[in-house]
């Protein structure tokens, strides 16, 4: 379904008006009315010819009442509801694959054409209360919408879902000019990709993941829509009745062939092709046309600001074959992070996937082929393929074991035949257990590989030395490995050195040699070294002091969503050093770094929207940015939080728990929290009154040098004096 419960203006919460009141179709106010003014409805005057939809009015499981339309696609409709027990709006998501069935509109009874097309009908239908049933565990999951109900009625199935409010990320994407930087793609899409590791856990499938089908609500919240395990059946049906539907540009090969050996790797095309519309502004070329001409066109070749491994990661997500692909959403995000380093898009992968017959597997290696004769070595899919063999060799060893011999056998004997890769890999099983479990062989097998000048096995023998895993720890060492590795571009390895010479352990400390370092690493991307670079650029290390060139590196980092460099750059802006002084660049990059989580950052931005700095004033905004900084211990948002709830400000007032939050902060020893805390135990506000412990907590605050709080105790004082 292309267009699921979104765009949405009405309010979502409890509907106050009596039923009889509201329009059928939005259930706003206006029902007198011929018209609908809200939604412009006429039941005298509807004409809807799609006898297949049901008509607005109509309830359903005796609880659900049925309003318009609002979205339709390929597998069924989904409408604006309400919920009669609760008075609350939501999505009602009807289960009618296009092509398989029509309604009666008389009593709403389903009818098909033939006894196949009824038997593909209900197999589909019992696929999609399967993918109720799984949904409905993942209720907690802030990435995917909530399944409230699900029941069978006039010969379908529903699920009741809840409605969102906001855009999807296409209507994100236009108002930002027609594309993202990567940062900020990264930033949405990263979320989904952990869900979608526990979806897949699950066993479900998306099968349908593009912009359109990714919500950002108003609230903040990124949600994946549209899940579809019916589809899955559905398609191989639809493909039978010449009918299939799939979209264009976001769908890997395995879908147009109806093929049941789909996976998470089918959805990690589909979540690759959505990243590059985002930073590239275009869809990538169809799958069908790719196996033809594969020109699809890289994003650093299109001039788009990417880390070079990064781009490796995501143009190998959108390789035709499946098993070249990663083979999890987790694999997919390390490699956008760079933590698994992918050379080449056209290097051949170790198949994964399962097996395809070899007809299907042509096309796809054949349209590689003609890009590139010759491949790309294979670098560094270390953790891809660790994680993979680990999860195939627990299935083998339940099963008894055959593939444990044969995957073993296979990567020995690549490694004894001297190729690298297979050695670093051999290394990396030794090190960390895997399948025998020896650091020293690790070493052996990592220090073969090194000699063929294999960068990612030269890194890990300088990380082994200087950890001590081998001995004693030796700095020196690893830095002449690191060194090896970083002429070869190995970006950690870069990063290691830089901080070696920075910090003078394994090499002569050295700022200037610390700056080339981290800046061959930075130009590949490496958010760490982006953020040191600016870090040496603001004190003058190894370079001229330069806080324009800080700022800019920060800024990079910033990007990627390294929230120190956020906060920083927000405070540059702050104070216009660096970059011309901007409240509202200061506002936008603290509300960067407090979407990431940042404590700091949140107690700042819940305080320009206190005080209008930057941005508009909103108590609201205020409050909510307060909480969450509170909630993880910041004293002085505890302390605002109990000055707005004493006060009434962008909250409903309560002194006791402005009270409670004043304790909170004022055992962490903030002044204003203590003086605030004495001013209701002075006056009984949310906590009875007690001039004792009033006067203790102005004591303190007196103490610790506020202002107000000798005034306070002089006030006390006359108080006891008067006998009050």
């Amino acid at each position: 379904m292309t267009e699921e419960h979104r765009d949405l203006n009405p309010s979502t919460g409890p509907l106050s008006a009596d039923l009889n009141s509201l329009c059928i179709a939005c259930f706003s106010p206006g029902r007198g009315e011929d018209v609908c003014p809200a939604c412009g409805y006429s039941e005298s005057k509807s004409t809807d010819g799609d006898w297949n939809r049901l008509k607005p009015g109509t309830i359903v499981h005796g609880r659900y009442v049925v309003g318009r339309l609002i979205g339709q696609g390929g597998f069924g409709m989904t409408y604006l509801g309400m919920d009669l027990l609760l008075k609350t709006k939501l999505a009602i998501k009807e289960y009618f694959p296009t092509g398989l069935a029509i309604r009666n509109p008389e009593d709403r009874s389903v009818t098909h054409a033939s006894e196949e097309i009824r038997e593909d009908f209900v197999k589909g239908m019992e696929k999609f209360i399967e993918e109720a049933r799984t949904l409905a565990r993942f209720e907690g999951n802030p990435c995917i919408v909530s399944v409230k109900d699900f029941f069978e009625e006039n010969g379908s199935a529903y699920m009741v879902m809840t409605l969102l409010e906001g855009r999807t990320l296409m209507a994100h994407i236009k108002e930002r000019g027609g594309r993202l930087s990567f940062g900020e793609a990264f930033a949405i899409l990263s979320p989904l990709m952990d869900a979608l590791d526990e979806v897949h856990a699950s066993g479900l499938i998306h099968r349908d993941i593009s912009p359109d089908n990714i919500f950002l609500t108003r609230f903040g919240q990124i949600k994946l829509l549209d899940f579809g395990a019916s589809k899955t059946v559905l398609s191989l049906i639809q493909q039978r009745h010449h009918s299939v539907i799939l979209k264009k540009g976001y769908s890997p090969p395995e879908q147009y062939r109806g093929s049941r050996r789909l996976g998470p790797w089918s959805d990690v095309y589909g979540m690759a092709a959505t990243f590059y519309r985002c930073i590239a502004g275009m869809v990538p070329a169809d799958a069908l046309d790719r196996l033809e001409e594969d020109v699809l066109p890289s994003p650093i070749s299109m001039g788009i600001s990417i880390p070079g491994y990064a781009e490796a990661a995501l143009m190998r997500a959108l390789s035709l074959a499946s098993e070249d692909r990663p083979q999890s959403m987790r694999e997919l995000k390390e490699g956008l992070l760079g933590d698994v380093r992918f050379s080449s898009y056209d290097a051949k992968a170790t198949p994964r996937a399962p097996e395809r017959p070899e007809s299907e597997r042509a096309d796809a290696h054949a349209a590689s082929r003609r890009k590139q004769k010759k491949p790309a070595r294979p670098r560094g899919r270390i953790r891809r393929f660790v994680t993979w063999l680990f999860f195939f060799l627990s299935l083998a060893l339940l099963a008894g074991g055959g593939f444990l011999f044969f995957a073993a056998r296979d990567l020995m004997e690549r490694a004894e035949g001297g190729d690298p890769s297979a050695q670093r890999s051999v290394g990396r099983l030794y090190e960390f257990g895997g399948l025998f479990g020896s650091r020293e062989k690790a070493a052996e097998w990592y220090m073969k590989a090194a000699r063929q000048g294999d960068a990612a096995a030269q890194y890990a023998l300088g990380r082994m030395s200087s950890s001590g895993t081998l001995g004693p720890p030796d700095p020196s060492r690893a830095a002449d490995w690191y060194e090896k590795a970083a002429e070869e571009g190995y970006v950690h390895a870069q990063h290691s050195l830089a901080l070696a010479y920075e910090s003078g352990r394994g090499r002569k400390q050295d700022y200037a040699q610390a700056a080339k370092w981290y800046r061959r690493a930075a130009e590949q991307g490496d958010v760490r070294a982006q953020f040191s670079l600016g870090s040496l650029y603001e004190q003058g290390l190894g370079f001229k002091p330069s806080e324009t060139q800080a700022a800019d590196w920060y800024q990079r980092a910033g990007e990627q969503g390294h929230t120190e460099a956020q906060l920083i750059l927000a405070r540059m802006y702050e104070q216009g050093k660096g970059v011309s002084r901007s409240e509202r660049a200061a506002a936008f990059w603290y509300g960067r770094a407090a979407a990431s989580g940042s404590a700091h950052a949140q107690f700042v931005l819940g305080d320009m929207y206190d005080t209008g700095r930057g941005v508009d004033p909103d108590p609201v905004q205020a409050a909510k940015w307060y909480k969450k900084a509170a909630g993880q211990g910041h004293p002085e948002a505890q302390t605002a939080l109990g000055r707005i709830y004493t006060g009434g400000t962008g909250v409903s007032r309560d002194d006791a728990k402005g009270a409670a939050w004043y304790r909170k902060a004022a055992e962490q020893g903030e002044i204003s929290a203590q003086f605030g805390l004495g001013f209701c135990y002075e006056f009984g506000r949310g906590v009875p009154k007690d001039i004792d412990r009033a006067a203790d907590w102005y004591g303190r605050a007196a103490a610790g040098g506020h202002a107000l709080a000798n005034v306070a105790l002089e006030r006390l004082s006359d108080k006891m004096k008067r006998g009050e």
